[in-house]
């Protein structure tokens, strides 16, 4: 038996782990263990304790902010009575981009480190035991999610022995702590969806800005959005752009500042921990040193502006109409030269005058205190849909499918062809307005300057984005002898029109994902039918509406794709939801049954087209509408389009094991009354009023 109790004894002692370094528990990809630079400690004593991640070749887990995707590394620490660990300190993360997504991550190895003080009354030679619950997600081209429980028991003695590896590989760690500096400041400026972080304090040349890194700890700032630094006498100025998840700007921000030379205030340190105050000025207009590039003063942000809107022709949404301007520049080549320098100038014209009445109305709601920046109009949802369902139009009409379009797709057509005088000019209007949802380079920072600039200069500075914008065309009118540098005209015409469609159709891409965060799910669902619908009539009409088709099947297709047309906008026009949904948990429905309140859970998701249609069908009823609100029913909705382990236990408790399961808490019931997978407005209103 004596024997038996030493075996178990030293079996015990081998599955624990003593000294600097706890036992490797391996998920996935990533090893997890407990370090610490001591391998003994002193009663009394504070101690630095961390969880260090080696990761496989090409993986990464992620930084407290995790940018635009990913989750943050998370550590609960289970420690004796008494005894609470401090905060985490995270080493500076590194930038990862994945297409259009910007990420803050760590590779290799990463150790997270934290403080906390052995007791003073704790008994020398009782170890002292570290336990810790850790999860994280790990990717590569996959997302993983991974956990460990660790443990750790530190010898405790009369003094405190140092382990040499662990408290080198401690300090190595150090180095890569953001830091403070006594004399840096920072405050955050902000207009509209802009952001600006204006640096006083730092010692910075003109060829290190480019390579400056920004981390917000807080995530208000865009991860891969468009970014800028510049010089502003003794002060560093970052241009940002405002994240579209978040509700409002910190009062104190936590930014990082991640410098490779390293800073001179932090001894070469690349790290600089900067606490920046929200600020009501004004913003800074760009100065004449930057990472864009560019002039000094006025004159240079004049000339970024003209650069910018060149290049706004080459982005997706002007591309179409330069490709078909040219065409037609291509037709008239053998046309009176006068004629073409016209239509060449009343397209410039076109462009001038709709920058000009945008940039008056940008000066006059700033002027009224609104914070606006460029493309404002598109955080209408109303503006967004209408933008969309009009570059399908003029999509479809590029790849064939109707060859003379509804009067306003018509007329871009026309326009597109240089057909009179209105055409070059509304062909310019029409430029202008696909350019709004674009931000060629260079244009970002014209557009910082324009916005916040005086009136006249920051009209002025439209004008020159304008110009940009118009000057291939009008290059090519006023010196006609370029045009013999075109193609000759042919069957290759109706080829690259076709082939224009397809940045048009991108284009409506990016809109609908714009919409998809401005309305509610159902409505966003009603959105995208409506625009199959659209298409459906551009295909009528292309089909029967056609000049070759005989009188009355030509109107019978023009009524059809007008009643389409009208039936599309009428059902997917963005209306404001009349109704409130709370997200579902079971303290939130404990909370509400406690206020004796009716409640109607919805547990649905998006790839549940029964879900959808019965929301469309129930919640599209007045009576239920009226119901819910004069008796203050509290509808909730439990996501389920992607896992959640506690709606799966929920639906298993209800008997159920797929959505849609819709319920309804009575005041004063036990137990929800469950409604069948096919509702009708009659069913949930007998359901809500106990029948």
């Amino acid at each position: 038996m004596k024997l038996f109790c030493i075996s178990f004894l030293f079996a015990w002692l081998a599955t624990q782990a003593f000294g600097a370094v706890g036992e490797q528990v391996r998920d996935g990809q990533v090893a997890a263990q407990i370090v610490t630079p001591f391998s003994e400690v002193a009663p009394g004593q504070e101690i630095t304790i961390g969880v260090r991640y080696d990761l496989d070749e090409k993986w990464h887990t992620y930084w407290r902010n995790s940018g635009d995707t990913g989750l943050p590394i998370y550590i609960e620490w289970m420690l004796p009575d008494g005894v609470e660990a401090g905060e985490l300190e995270w080493p500076y993360p590194v930038t990862y981009r994945n297409a259009h997504l910007v990420d803050y991550v760590y590779f290799d190895t990463v150790t997270l480190y934290t403080t906390l003080t052995i007791p003073e009354n704790w008994e020398v030679g009782r170890v002292f035991p570290v336990e810790v619950e850790t999860d994280w997600l790990m990717c590569e081209e996959i997302c993983i999610p991974g956990k460990a429980s660790l443990s750790l028991s530190i010898p405790v003695g009369s003094e405190s022995i140092v382990d040499p590896a662990e408290k080198e590989a401690y300090e190595d760690t150090v180095e890569r702590w953001p830091a403070p500096a006594d004399e840096v400041s920072a405050e955050v400026r902000h207009s509209g969806d802009r952001i600006q972080v204006v640096v006083t304090g730092v010692d910075v040349a003109d060829e290190e800005i480019e390579g400056l890194q920004l981390y917000p700890v807080d995530p208000f700032i865009a991860p891969g959005g468009a970014f800028s630094w510049f010089l502003d006498d003794n002060r560093l100025v970052g241009n940002f752009e405002k994240s579209p998840y978040a509700s409002a700007i910190p009062e104190t921000a936590e930014l990082v500042m991640v410098k490779e030379s390293g800073w001179e205030e932090l001894d070469g340190l690349k790290a600089l921990s900067v606490l920046a105050v929200a600020s009501e000025d004004r913003i800074l207009a760009t100065g004449t040193t930057g990472s864009t590039g560019g002039g000094s003063g006025l004159g240079g942000l004049l000339l970024v502006a003209f650069v910018g809107g060149a290049i706004l022709n080459l982005m997706p949404c002007v591309f179409p109409v330069l490709g078909l301007k040219i065409m037609g520049f291509v037709e008239k080549a053998g046309s009176d030269r006068n004629k073409i320098v016209g239509h060449g100038l009343l397209f410039t014209v076109g462009v001038l005058v709709s920058f000009w009445v945008l940039a008056g109305v940008l000066i006059g709601l700033r002027a009224s205190g609104a914070e606006l920046g460029w493309g404002f109009q598109l955080q209408s949802p109303v503006f967004v849909f209408g933008m969309a369902a009009f570059l399908l139009l003029f999509a479809l009409n590029l790849s064939g499918v109707f060859e003379v379009g509804f009067k306003i797709a018509a007329a871009g057509a026309r326009a597109e062809k240089g057909e009179g005088p209105l055409g070059s000019f509304f062909s310019g209007v029409l430029a202008t307005v696909v350019a709004t949802p674009c931000s060629a380079p260079f244009l970002a920072t014209a557009l910082a300057g324009a916005l916040t600039l005086p009136a006249l200069e920051s009209f002025l500075t439209f004008t020159f984005i304008a110009l940009g914008l118009a000057a291939p065309y009008l290059v090519l009118s006023l010196f006609p002898s370029l045009l013999k540098k075109l193609p000759k005209p042919g069957a290759w015409m109706e080829s690259f029109k076709q082939l224009m469609a397809f940045p048009l159709y991108a284009t409506v891409g990016w809109l609908i994902y714009v919409l998809a965060g401005q309305v509610e799910g159902s409505v966003f669902l009603r959105i995208l039918l409506s625009f199959t619908v659209l298409a459906l009539a551009a295909w009528v009409y292309g089909r029967y509406g056609a000049p070759h088709k005989s009188a009355t099947t030509k109107r019978v297709g023009w009524v059809v794709s007008l009643l389409l047309l009208a039936g599309a906008a009428a059902y997917g026009y963005p209306r404001e939801s009349k109704i409130e949904w709370l997200t579902w948990s079971p303290e939130k429905i404990e909370a509400l049954r406690e206020e004796e309140r009716i409640i109607y859970v919805d547990f649905t998701a998006r790839w549940c087209a029964t879900c959808q249609v019965n929301k469309a069908v129930v919640f599209s009823s007045s009576e239920v509408l009226n119901f819910i609100a004069d008796n203050n029913v509290a509808l909730v909705t439990a996501d389920w389009t992607n896992e959640d382990p506690a709606i799966t236990r929920r639906l298993a408790e209800l008997g159920k094991a797929a959505v849609p399961v819709n319920v309804v808490y009575l005041p004063g019931e036990t137990e929800p009354a469950v409604l069948p997978e096919t509702l009708t407005p009659g069913i949930v209103l007998s359901a809500l009023e106990g029948d």
